[in-house]
């Protein structure tokens, strides 16, 4: 074994702990791992560093302008009002209350979405039949099984970052599709949805919550009438074009870029909102794990790495049973520490093991990224989820046993909703 291939692997061991610590920045950790790389000579500056300026990384920054554009309007205001204007009772409420998590869940964080509905709670009078203690952790892991259900809000740069780590990880020739992640959702999220709305709220006590824990959201500025119209429209003209883009004369990458361009030219968007919009730990950490990437392919590293895993499950296993490994190992370590590190870590070590298997790894990609948003089983499986977990009061045998049959009955739909996408039967 060389030493460039100890230095390597050595990086990736190292890497996977400070995910799993919890203890640093995640940009942070991108960018210690191109120095490292460039500096132990493992790689070359260009080969370190050309991926924060790919087509991808510029991609994803024009996504995230997009989105902030898309973040100014009243869409957000919207959706919620219309939810607690609506005065039901009993099941209709939990109905109401889900729906209206769902739809705010793809333009903000499930943080987010928990302070924006707290509010209902204050129409909940005592006679109610549905307490805001039995909405609001089944709200917050409806909220995760229902990210990026539509192309918006981080379904948005999905696709991009997906294709990143398939191109980084010696997987180029397969692309996941802008629709691909969230056609995916559809099923986990229905029936995520379905048993908290008619079984599992019903689990939950009825008690009084700690609002103090969650912090109040403020009202939105949006902006006005006209300039939200204009948003309105190039958004929708960017997500056909991304839709159609190999019939189109252009790269796909400049059209996210074209359409921040245009809202600029418009004075619907400034340069201080657009830099507010990027957010420079997911591109640091993205471009850093790029890196890495290419330094296990370049050092054999990845073949090493494939190999190990093969192993470990039994010497010969079928691609099947290499997508259920990685899937179940991504769904229960999200119950314990960030779906975002749970995410970083599986996802290249599936590419190159697919790749050394020979089949198609966007399958197992999609597989690992639904079932790290499976956070319901402990507080400790998200932020939003713990902050909910607080707030309402719960026990821990409370949650995990209301929660159970949802786990168990949404994991088995992502493995059907992804092989139905990507079948490796």
């Amino acid at each position: 074994m060389n030493m460039d291939l100890m230095l390597t692997l050595g990086t990736l061991v190292v890497v996977i702990i400070m995910f799993l610590s919890g203890k640093a920045n995640f940009g942070f950790i991108g960018m210690c791992c191109a120095a490292f790389m460039c500096a132990s000579g493992v790689l070359t500056f260009d080969e370190a560093y050309e991926n924060f300026a790919s087509n991808n990384i510029i991609m994803m920054c024009g996504m995230f302008v997009l989105a902030g554009a898309l973040n100014k309007t009243s869409l957000v205001n919207k959706v919620r009002d219309f939810i607690m204007s609506r005065n039901a009772s009993g099941r209709t409420i939990v109905f109401l209350y889900l729906a209206g998590v769902i739809l705010l869940t793809q333009l903000v964080s499930p943080l987010g979405v928990i302070s924006m509905m707290l509010p209902l709670s204050a129409a909940l009078g005592e006679d109610s039949p549905v307490t805001t203690s039995q909405l609001l952790y089944p709200g917050s892991v409806v909220s995760h099984a229902s990210q990026s259900l539509t192309p918006l809000g981080a379904g948005l740069t999905y696709y991009v970052t997906a294709n990143a780590l398939l191109e980084a990880n010696g997987a180029g020739q397969y692309q996941i599709g802008l629709f691909d992640k969230s056609i995916s959702v559809i099923l986990p999220c229905i029936v995520t949805f379905v048993y908290f709305w008619l079984v599992g709220y019903k689990l939950f006590s009825k008690h009084e919550i700690d609002s103090s824990q969650i912090k109040s959201t403020k009202e939105r500025k949006v902006c006005d009438p006209k300039t939200e119209k204009i948003i309105y429209v190039v958004f929708i003209i960017a997500m056909i074009c991304l839709a159609f883009s190999n019939y189109l004369p252009v790269p796909m990458q400049i059209i996210p870029i074209i359409a921040d361009l245009v809202l600029a030219a418009l004075g619907c968007l400034n340069s201080k909102e657009a830099k507010a919009s990027i957010q420079f730990d997911s591109v640091l950490m993205m471009a850093g794990l790029l890196c890495l990437s290419t330094a296990m392919q370049k050092t054999g590293a990845a073949e090493v790495v494939a190999d190990i895993v093969v192993s470990l499950l039994g010497g010969n296993p079928s691609p099947i049973a290499v997508e259920v490994a990685f899937m179940l190992t991504g769904a229960i370590l999200t119950q314990v520490m960030s779906n975002t590190a749970t995410y970083n870590v599986l996802v290249p070590l599936s590419i190159v093991t697919a790749v050394a298997r020979g089949f198609d790894p966007r399958g197992m990609v999609l597989a690992i990224s639904l079932a790290t948003t499976g956070a319901m089983l402990t507080p400790m499986s998200s932020p939003s989820v713990a902050i909910a977990f607080g707030a309402g009061r719960y026990t821990l045998k409370e949650v995990f046993l209301a929660c159970l049959p949802a786990f168990i009955i949404r994991t088995v739909f992502v493995f059907i909703s992804v092989n139905l996408i990507y079948p490796l039967w």
